[in-house]
């Protein structure tokens, strides 16, 4: 098998108002034009498209495809959602306090009543890739999802600790570029790359 470069674009800036949100949908906010320019300039080589189908990355890709025409069709996967908070979606951080205390690992693990954890998003990302990764082997592959899938794939990639991928910084419209090598492994070329 070839190599398959994967170029993980996080959505537009969001105001989720201090409210938890994965599944919940909710729009961007503008996007600065030179951030959003770079953007798409770095997934202009993209040969295949994948998208959540939350609305606030369908807007960014509506967005990217003003800026790159060219940008091939989408195909859209539940499975690029954001981590699923459960009975705790739309719930304000402070008054749900499920967090608090807690350290990365026990933060990895912690399911919501009715969603998932991180350590299931990154199971759901490695199955993800090993699913459509072969299909594209030697392409280019641009995913446009959300802060926790992107740190979810690169916990996978990296064959980080799950709980270590809590620690990556992923800003909106960021360029996270992993290439995987098959069995030779995976490599990170940028990560969050503005």
């Amino acid at each position: 098998m070839g190599l398959t470069r994967w170029l993980w674009v996080r959505h537009a800036p969001t105001d989720p108002a201090g409210r938890i949100i994965g599944h919940t949908d909710i729009p961007i906010l503008p996007p600065d034009c030179d951030h959003l320019a770079r953007t798409a300039a770095r997934i202009a080589s993209a040969d295949v498209v994948f998208c959540s189908p939350l609305t606030r990355c369908r807007a960014t890709l509506d967005l990217l495809r003003r800026q790159r025409p060219a940008l091939p069709e989408a195909t859209f996967h539940d499975v690029l959602m954001e981590q699923h908070f459960g009975d705790w979606e739309g719930k304000d951080h402070h008054a749900t306090r499920a967090w608090d205390g807690l350290d990365l690992a026990a933060m990895a693990d912690l399911r919501p009543p009715g969603g998932e954890s991180f350590r299931d998003v990154v199971a759901r990302m490695a199955r993800f890739c090993a699913q459509n990764g072969p299909a594209d082997a030697e392409r280019t592959v641009a995913v446009i999802a959300h802060a926790g899938v992107i740190r979810a794939a690169v916990a996978h990639a990296l064959d980080l600790p799950v709980h270590r991928g809590l620690s990556v910084a992923i800003a909106p419209l960021s360029v996270t570029a992993l290439t995987d090598h098959g069995a030779s492994g995976w490599a990170a070329d940028y990560i969050n790359r503005i």
